[in-house]
């Protein structure tokens, strides 16, 4: 029988505080990410499929002496009152049952899914969905890249 790995509260919070970020993710962090809410980023890559890596320049925006290791922030404490709150947060952006009135059919893999299905079990209300939560997903992406998208399309 295959295990499913729980999400806590505070990978909930992570996880709404890097879909927030507009920044761009190196693999490395993005495979810890994918390991931290229980996917398995080696599974996420399609079989037969050849990955080409780019060769990775450094680009340094202010001049320092310190590695990034050095930059890294130390761990800060997190009352539980603090985890209700971003919890709370990450319910009424991503977990509010939303009102579709016109349903088309949008396809995610197997994985994903199955990890929409386990947070929305966790976290959601009675009446939230998988398809629910990619609605709201994709509903606050194009509010937060809406004016970016236009300049682009214009290009």
């Amino acid at each position: 029988m295959k295990r499913e790995p729980s999400i806590s509260e505070q990978q909930a919070r992570e996880i709404v505080e890097r879909m927030g970020r507009r920044e761009s993710r190196s693999e490395k962090s993005m495979d810890d990410f994918y390991r931290n809410i229980g996917l398995d980023p080696e599974r996420l890559s399609q079989p037969g499929r050849t990955v080409t890596k780019k060769a990775e320049t450094t680009t340094v925006d202010e001049p320092s002496g310190e590695t990034p290791e050095d930059m890294a922030v130390p761990q800060k404490r997190v009352s539980s009152k603090q985890r209700r709150l971003s919890l709370d947060e990450y319910r009424t952006a991503y977990l509010q049952v939303p009102k579709i009135a016109d349903r088309k059919p949008v396809f995610v893999s197997g994985e994903v899914r199955d990890s929409l299905d386990r947070v929305v079990r966790y976290f959601g209300s009675r009446g939230m969905s998988a398809s629910g939560m990619v609605e709201n997903i994709v509903r606050l992406h194009l509010e937060t890249y809406r004016e970016d998208i236009e300049q682009w399309r214009k290009l």
